[in-house]
């Protein structure tokens, strides 16, 4: 008995070092874009959902067998219904005109409709996180050859990368994406007028956007024509009855366009009034449904009058909410990925202050430049994804103390020589169409060291703020000290090339706050004593925004001095200088 119990506490411990020895190389996915709450979920959070199971039979349009599996996840519904989806500020609330795109961690991405995750049955697209081939009863062997059966039998015992987007509905499964990173809800923001008309019509509609032919189309008799039954329910008014449609399939009028064969490409289907829904590619090309969805111009066998004489019907959708009345637009859009080097701001000390914004473009980033400190702290964001260097490292002050035996020649040699390798690494991934992100502390547009050596970027930088030491010591001064109209921030470097702005500054009783001033206060001392009298307020911020160690002292100029002095901190401290301290 002793000897099972033994063996039982073993297994427990040998687990658990196991659990603790792989969180370094955690496998993350998360979900971002139009979401109120971003998610980032490990395998095992998935595992915590409600599973379904779904049959997946894998060719691809380049008639690649690679095998049939039984798989298993969590619905893409539930996912992002977790996630609250929701529009910021905007006159048309549905959500009908977002688009979804899943990202993996070789930088390919796909895209889907909101109709075709939400208008449809749950366990259409899943995010499976296990599999099981499904093996032939009978042995390949018995009616093919060895040379035959094994390019058939061989993908069953293939390794699958998960988690896996499985998208059942398509007959050709190249929207099935392995090893995805993160699902993107995408707000195009297009510019479209809301608005109520008196009488909804439009005589024709256009074919615009990325295709080789605008199409201005004003009767369909030409196309061929195709019937469809319509249940009109929707989310909204409920029930009103059936409707026989009349009309020509979109992927038709979309081939005669010139659309060109992307999985990452939407139609965006609107009407004079604003209204508007947006389908995939995949949806329409790929699904055996896609078909069914048409550009009508007959109800019940009759020319549409009412509503205007054209309408997108998709019959196919559990409700009937992307139906656009008297469409005059078809417009096609590539949502293809263009490889940006985002610059993000993390905040300027505990992770409690890093913003949504950040951790949606942390989720979309394949490659990440960032310190030790920063991935130790936001690995939950990151995952296991590349980090390409720590840019800290690039910096003079970090390097001499890394290499304090080199002379100042030789240091700042292989500085450069650092430099321009780590460039060619950003360079590299971003040719190869991955997002590279730079995640700095504060807010990177606040005296950011990256504006220095990433200039040849320009073209490819995003930048997404974050919240700065700045705001981080106003909230610990706590109050309003902006009294007598400006607040200036700026650094020693800033002061001493600049001593009329230090005297206007002062003589209008401004607030001046000083960036990274502590080591040269005793350098500053004589201008500030030039242009204030030694009773101005003087507020000293230690390690703003760290909640363990951070520290207000109110002195005043006479007494900053010795006060900074006796402070061991030198690198992460605020200067606040200006009688509407007091």
């Amino acid at each position: 008995m002793q000897k099972k119990v033994f063996l039982f506490a073993l297994l427990v411990i040998i687990l658990l070092l196991h659990v603790q020895g792989s969180t370094e190389t955690l496998t993350t996915i998360s979900i971002t874009g139009a979401v109120k709450q971003p998610l980032n979920l490990t395998m095992e959070d998935l595992s915590r959902f409600e599973a379904v199971q779904v049959r997946l039979n894998e060719v691809t349009s380049d008639n690649n067998f690679k095998g049939a599996f039984h798989y298993s996840g969590v619905s893409l519904k539930t996912l992002l219904e977790v996630a609250k989806v929701e529009k910021e500020e905007t006159d048309f609330s549905k959500l009908i005109d977002l688009a979804i795109v899943a990202h993996n961690k070789d930088g390919k991405q796909i895209t889907l409709s909101w109709g075709e995750v939400f208008y449809r049955n749950p366990a259409d697209i899943v995010v499976a996180i296990n599999a099981t081939p499904i093996i032939p009863y009978r042995d390949c062997k018995h009616c093919h050859q060895a040379g035959e059966y094994e390019k058939w039998y061989n993908p069953l015992k293939r390794q699958i990368c998960f988690p896996k987007l499985v998208v059942t509905n398509d007959f050709y499964t190249d929207r099935s994406l392995e090893d995805i990173t993160n699902i993107e809800v995408v707000d195009l923001h297009p510019k479209m007028t809301v608005q109520k008309l008196s009488e909804l019509f439009s005589p024709k509609f256009s074919v615009t956007g990325v295709v080789k032919q605008v199409l201005d189309i004003t009767d369909l008799s030409s196309y061929p024509h195709k019937d469809v039954m319509s249940r009109q329910i929707g989310d909204g008014r409920g029930y009103h009855g059936l409707s026989n449609y009349g009309g020509v399939p979109l992927l038709e009028i979309l081939d005669k366009a010139g659309i060109e064969t992307d999985l990452n490409t939407i139609i965006l289907v609107s009407a004079p009034d604003g209204y508007r829904s947006l389908l995939s590619y995949g949806e329409l090309f790929l699904s055996p449904q896609g078909k069914n969805s048409i550009i009508a111009d007959k109800v019940d066998d009759q020319p549409m009058k009412k509503d205007g004489k054209f309408a997108l019907v998709i019959p196919d959708d559990l409700s009937a909410d992307r139906l656009v009345k008297a469409v005059n637009r078809v417009e096609v859009i590539s949502l293809k990925n263009k490889p940006k080097l985002y610059i993000i701001g993390v905040g300027c000390a505990d992770t409690s202050l890093i913003t949504l914004e950040a951790i949606s473009y942390m989720g979309k980033t394949d490659d990440f430049l960032c310190s030790e400190d920063i991935q130790k702290r936001f690995a939950k964001y990151m995952g296991n994804k590349p980090i390409l260097f720590d840019p800290l490292l690039n910096t003079e002050r970090m390097f001499r103390q890394k290499n304090p035996n080199l002379s100042p020649e030789e240091s700042k040699r292989l500085l450069e020589e650092k430099r321009s390798k780590d460039i060619q690494k950003i360079r590299d991934a971003l040719s190869n169409g991955r997002n590279v992100a730079l995640l700095d502390y504060g807010d990177p547009t606040i005296y950011g060291s990256w504006l220095y050596w990433l200039g040849e970027f320009q073209d490819a930088i995003e930048i997404v703020p974050g919240i700065s030491a700045f705001n981080a010591a106003n909230a610990m001064i706590g109050k309003h000290f902006g009294c007598n109209g400006s607040i200036v921030l700026t650094v020693p470097k800033g002061l001493k090339s600049n001593e009329a702005m230090l005297k206007a500054v002062a003589e209008n009783g401004d607030t001046l706050v000083i960036f990274i001033g502590l080591k040269e206060m005793k350098d500053l001392m004589p201008l500030f004593e030039k242009y204030y009298p030694s009773s101005t307020p003087v507020n000293l911020v230690y390690r703003a925004g760290y909640s363990d160690s951070e520290r207000l002292i109110k002195t005043t100029l006479s007494g900053v001095l010795n006060v900074e002095e006796g402070e061991k901190e030198k690198h992460l401290g605020m200067i606040y200088i200006g009688p509407c301290l007091k």
